[in-house]
């Protein structure tokens, strides 16, 4: 079995003690954001090791282009793609974001069309034959009603700063279908925050075992430092890899903070022994 792609590139740099942003190819750097860079320099500040990771493909979701402006319909058609993605693959996912906005001109819907067809039942109709089940009908209809009735909250929340934890609290608590790993990524994809780390997402807990399992010294310095052990939730059945307590993983991407994000994105590529498969799945991701 091929080895995972932290383990493939350790031995070249384990006798690294520094490096810094001139190190990256200048053509990797042009292509990303200005943030995106000031990301990775800091992130190769405290682990030189992940250089060749980083570098390995371009970042979709941080490259050079023009950016959506950050309206009520965006959010709710990011929250929207979300829900109709969820627990099914990529292309299907597709085909039904699709069939919806071909009933819409070929756009995406906006929370007030939707919320028109919902009052209809010849409109929940034609939005349940794109290919949703009734849960998600379900979803997309709590999803609709939030934004009808809280319009101007929205346009404050979404436009705060430092305002991570209330935002996914609210989405949560009052958006039926979206939990904490949807609001978390919502939060990257949609609002573009850079400090988000989901440690329940099951790729990232690989991919930070997979960084961990050479680094004894980080594992033991990690312990020492934590305060109260908070096993993770995830199981897997091939025992392949080791699941390390949530609040380790915390505290090990906290050394990367304020940029956690992008650490996400390089534990989603170390979790993966597929360079294929890992540019495919982030330009997925970003595409929802």
């Amino acid at each position: 079995m091929k080895r995972p792609l932290d383990n493939e590139y350790d031995n070249e740099y384990d006798n690294s003690r520094s490096t810094d942003l001139e190190q990256v190819p200048k053509d990797f750097r042009d292509r990303h954001t200005r943030k995106f860079g000031e990301a990775i320099s800091h992130i190769l500040k405290v682990d030189p090791t992940l250089l060749h990771i980083i570098v390995k493909q371009d970042f979709p979701l941080f490259l050079e282009k023009e950016q959506e402006p950050q309206t009520v319909a965006h959010h709710y058609a990011k929250l929207a793609s979300a829900i109709l993605s969820q627990q099914i693959s990529g292309a299907a996912a597709r085909s039904i974001k699709a069939r919806l906005m071909k009933n819409y001109n070929d756009e995406f819907p906006t929370h007030l069309q939707l919320h028109e067809d919902f009052q209809q039942p010849s409109g929940r109709e034609r939005i349940r034959s794109c290919g949703l089940s009734a849960r998600k009908v379900t979803y997309l209809e709590s999803l609709t009603d939030y934004f009808i009735n809280n319009e101007e909250e929205i346009e404050r929340l979404f436009s705060g700063e430092d305002n991570d934890d209330e935002i996914v609290q609210k989405l949560t608590e009052n958006i039926k279908g979206i939990g904490p790993w949807s609001a978390k990524m919502f939060l990257v994809t949609g609002l573009g925050r850079y400090n988000v780390f989901a440690v329940e997402d099951l790729g990232l807990a690989r991919g930070c075992s997979n960084y961990l399992s050479n680094k004894p010294e980080l594992v033991e310095k990690l312990t020492k430092s934590r305060v109260a052990a908070k096993r993770s939730k995830i199981k897997h059945k091939k025992l392949n890899w080791k699941i390390y307590d949530d609040d380790l993983v915390e505290l090990c991407a906290e050394r990367f903070a304020p940029y956690k994000t992008v650490l996400m994105f390089i534990f989603w590529r170390l979790s993966s022994t597929s360079v294929e498969a890992m540019e495919k799945n982030e330009t997925n991701f970003v595409n929802k």
